[in-house]
């Protein structure tokens, strides 16, 4: 909103009227000085000692962008009732604030040279062929899973940050001119709404039209005067991989939309908007606009600033069924309570009776002549998950190979089969952290891809997580699941996984940093949290990590016997940090 702001900044001063951007509180007024905050976002942040008094609040002019149908139009309209006057990008929601009786005039935003990193080069060079860029939100998150093989052959980037408030980069967070630089070394950029709205993403698709990115879009309303197929492209939300998929292959098409779009956004009348903004200012200074009461949004805006709203609580987890007692507040049973025990008890007996034994692969490796990496890939099919032949087929076919693939059927009883990877057969579950440990002992590699059964995965997958682990200890992408969406999509940070275990398997690590943390726990109660436990200590360590932001591997979703994380969560949750 600070870089939006400048850039409405910067249009009042080319309209002839004067502007300069501040961050923190307001400061003091001269006689003739008028505020501009994004109320959703300002005053949020903005702790209450530094509130603006009522004066403050009558002078100040509420600069709208939130679509009805979100809680963030919500939180916006009861704020904006305590300032002077406001204004709106958005047609919709213009209309729809003028409706509930408070006024608000349109705001056109329009072409900034702010926004331009591009220039119009026709001929200018884009590495990334399709991205992503807006926060993580589970209808949006279905979406993208489900383009995975659309998507699988081009160089994708999706950059979906938490939906709470940030001001600093991220890896999934681009701020400022590093967002625009992206943009401009964009071809595509893929445009999903957020929650119930089904207008445009204005600033998203203006800034990305500056930079010759071609905006791909979700059915939308108030596009006008943008006209689809020559400014933009629509369609339907299940379709916008299959369509950036074939329009990566329209190269003459693919010009025609940038260029078009480029021209177009210069003709969007921001000039006249500033002058109107300029006018409303005015009135507030000469003190035609009516007093203001500052109690209302006061108190909302108290009621906003809480740990809920500090940090984003709807991060799609690993495992929706982990409901995840976070308050350690809720009522367990007693026999949820005794299952669970009962549960890891029988899993600690069975591992002093179980015998186990291994099956030497059989065959050569598919494609021998690919290039192989120093990695030795860890499976473990826990009861309930569908045979690994499938994902190991995917690794063996890939553009690198791996160097071994060790699989453990933890319980599973395969079919006799000649198998192009060693194979460790437990008589009875041990658990998926003390069979990977197994695995662990048989490996050589410096470096272990480590998976699960049920997974299938991009034949790029060993390549380019193998090309993004130098410097890094761990590399892992997004995983596409057909009930959750994209999970897995955020980098590890220890406040974020304290609350939700939203990071699972699916990682390139380091042996040297999996020997130091000391495998994977192999506790009873923890079965379901041994990737949990493991990103924990990454985070804690601050161990380096990246985030490869494509679609690489997607999960087939089975359903594992129950486990003590589902019959007593409160007390498996507990287990992880016993001190909170």
């Amino acid at each position: 909103m600070e870089e939006l702001l400048e850039v409405v900044a910067d249009a009042v001063r080319s309209a002839g009227g004067r502007a300069r951007s501040v961050v923190g509180r307001f400061p003091e007024a001269e006689p003739d000085t008028v505020y501009v905050v994004v109320p959703h976002e300002y005053f949020v942040v903005a702790p209450d000692a530094d509130f603006p008094s009522a004066e403050q609040c009558r002078r100040t002019i509420g600069f709208c962008v939130e679509h009805p149908g979100t809680d963030t139009f919500e939180r916006n309209a009861a704020l904006v009732q305590g300032l002077g006057g406001a204004v709106d990008i958005n047609h919709d929601s213009t209309a729809e604030l003028n409706r509930r009786g408070i006024k608000v005039e349109h705001f056109q935003l329009g072409y900034s040279p702010l926004w331009d990193l591009w220039g119009g080069d026709p001929d200018s060079t884009r590495d990334i062929d399709v991205t992503y860029l807006a926060t993580a939100e589970r209808r949006r998150s279905k979406l993208l899973a489900s383009y995975a093989r659309d998507l699988a052959g081009l160089r994708t980037r999706l950059l979906t940050p938490p939906h709470e408030m940030m001001a600093t980069a991220r890896v999934d967070f681009l701020p400022g001119k590093a967002k625009l630089e992206h943009l401009a070394a964009s071809r595509f950029i893929l445009n999903l709404h957020r929650e119930q709205k089904q207008t445009l993403e204005w600033v998203r698709t203006l800034e990305a039209m500056s930079n010759g990115c071609v905006v791909i879009t979700e059915t939308s309303i108030d596009v006008e005067p943008m006209i689809p197929g020559e400014h933009l492209v629509i369609a339907r939300p299940d379709s916008l991989g299959a369509v950036a998929a074939a329009m990566a292959a329209e190269p003459e098409r693919e010009r025609h939309l940038r260029m078009a779009a480029y021209e177009f956004v210069k003709t969007l009348d921001m000039a006249g908007s500033a002058r109107m903004l300029i006018e409303l200012a005015s009135s507030l200074v000469n003190g035609t606009a009516p007093a203001v009461s500052v109690d209302a949004a006061r108190a909302h805006a108290n009621s906003l600033r809480s740990p809920e709203n500090a940090m984003a609580i709807d991060t799609p987890s690993w495992d929706a069924r982990f409901a995840g007692d976070r308050s350690m507040g809720a009522p367990v049973t007693a026999r949820a309570t005794a299952q669970a025990g009962q549960l890891a008890q029988r899993a600690a007996a069975a591992r002093r009776l179980a015998e186990r034994r291994w099956v030497p692969a059989s065959g050569s490796h598919l494609f021998a002549d690919s290039a192989h990496a120093d990695v030795d890939v860890l499976i473990v099919r826990r009861p309930g998950e569908v045979d690994p032949d499938d994902l190991v087929t995917d690794l063996l076919t890939g553009t690198m190979l791996p160097k071994r693939v060790l699989v453990g059927e933890d319980g599973v009883s395969p079919w006799p089969a000649p198998r192009p990877y060693d194979l460790l057969l437990n008589e009875r579950p041990l658990g998926r952290g003390f069979t990977r440990n197994i695995l662990l002992e048989r490996s050589s590699a410096s470096m272990l891809l480590v998976l699960d059964g049920g997974m299938r995965a991009s034949r790029h997958l060993l390549e380019r997580f193998v090309a993004a682990a130098d410097g890094v200890d761990v590399v892992h992408a997004p995983v596409g699941d057909p009930v959750d969406g994209l999970v897995g999509a955020l980098p590890p940070e220890e406040r974020r996984l304290r609350t939700l275990p939203y990071l699972g398997s699916g990682y390139l690590v380091r042996r040297s940093l999996v020997d130091t943390l000391g495998g994977w726990t192999e506790e009873p109660m923890l079965e379901g949290l041994e990737d949990h436990l493991f990103w924990l200590q990454v985070a804690r360590g601050e161990h380096r990590s990246a985030l490869v932001q494509q679609l690489l591997l997607r999960r087939l979703r089975p359903d594992p016997d129950p486990r003590p994380l589902d019959l007593d969560p409160r007390r498996a949750w507990a287990a992880v940090s016993p001190k909170g």
